[in-house]
């Protein structure tokens, strides 16, 4: 078979195994190739992998498996867990597909579907009952931060025909995530009466020391530059509402821009109905772009009316949406 930059398709002999430690550079090379869209980040060097993946304490290669041909990793599937409810460890029981690709020029050959049988096969033997073919809102350990911006919360749809494939090995749809950007270049903040009251009484407050926050976020995100956002009353500094952003510097190279991803906002349950949530996130906007930042994100579950409104009303639009599927194992 050729070693010239095409593959010689008759001749492809693929071949299946688990990772090796010099995969990376090879996996790093699939994925510049591997046409994942706009939620993808791409440009950036094999030292990026590792912190995101690679790296990451609990990866373990056993549940990563490659397709090569002619020594060139084509293909690749990453298995892995959900987090128990609390947020302090692995769920055996509840395994995921953290990411799935197959080079363009390998496409529907049944490398996919060979390289899901092995992950599924891998998660049964460790006690999964259930799979997340990509991982859903929150439920991915890894990837998060190049892949589908904020956070990997599933597989980009329109890319690829994903409910097809996950149609032919038996998964439903599951999740479907949202991603909403908002251009801090251009266009108005919304202004109301309410929102005037709300700059004259409340303060917001900016601190790195985002603590009191379970392993599962430190896992994820720990090596992001983050900030928590606080929208407090003056006179007795209550909390109102609250907010997240975490840098989305690795995107630079694909957006060309300076773009942050903002999550978990939070209005406590007395304070809900007031407006809060829409003040915490245009004082955010106001300060980031004062700061030179040009993108905001955020992500919200498809099936959440009240998140989608309030980003809305923010001024952010839909440019993208992450779908994963589930399965019930067989015993």
């Amino acid at each position: 078979m050729t070693r010239s930059n095409k593959w010689n398709m008759d001749a492809a002999v693929v071949e299946y195994r688990t990772f090796h430690n010099c995969d990376p550079p090879e996996i790093l090379k699939l994925w510049h190739a591997g046409n994942l869209g706009p939620s993808a980040a791409e440009g950036f060097p094999c030292d990026i992998l590792e912190l995101f993946v690679f790296g990451q304490p609990f990866f373990d290669r056993n549940g990563l498996f490659v397709a090569t041909s002619d020594d060139r990793v084509i293909g690749f599937v990453h298995a892995a867990f959900a987090p128990t409810n609390d947020g302090t460890g692995l769920d055996r029981q509840r395994g995921t597909i953290s990411a799935l690709l197959v080079h363009p020029q390998f496409r529907r050959q049944g490398i996919g579907r060979e390289l899901m049988r092995l992950a599924e096969g891998y998660l049964a033997e460790r006690g999964a009952v259930s799979v997340c073919l990509g991982a859903g809102l929150d439920g991915n350990a890894f990837y998060n931060g190049i892949y589908g911006g904020l956070q990997a919360s599933g597989f980009a749809n329109g890319i690829a025909p994903w409910q097809n494939f996950a149609d032919a090995l038996g998964y439903t749809p599951d999740i479907k995530t949202r991603i909403l950007h908002r251009d801090l270049t251009s266009g108005r903040d919304p202004v109301s009466s309410r929102l005037i009251r709300h700059r004259r009484r409340l303060n917001l407050s900016i601190t790195d020391r985002v603590s009191d926050l379970p392993w599962w976020w430190h896992a994820r995100f720990g090596h992001l530059d983050a900030l928590l956002f606080q929208l407090q009353e003056r006179h007795d500094e209550r909390v109102v509402a609250q907010g997240q952003i975490l840098g989305l510097d690795v995107y630079i190279p694909k957006w060309g821009v300076r773009a942050v991803g903002l999550r978990e906002v939070v209005v406590p349950e007395e304070h809900r109905r007031h407006g809060y949530g829409l003040s915490l996130v245009l004082e955010i906007c106001r300060r980031l772009r004062e700061q030179s930042i040009q993108l905001i994100e955020a992500q919200v579950d498809a099936e959440n009316p009240g998140a989608c409104e309030l980003f809305t009303s923010a001024g952010f639009e839909q440019v993208q949406e992450l779908v994963s599927f589930r399965k019930t194992l067989s015993a």
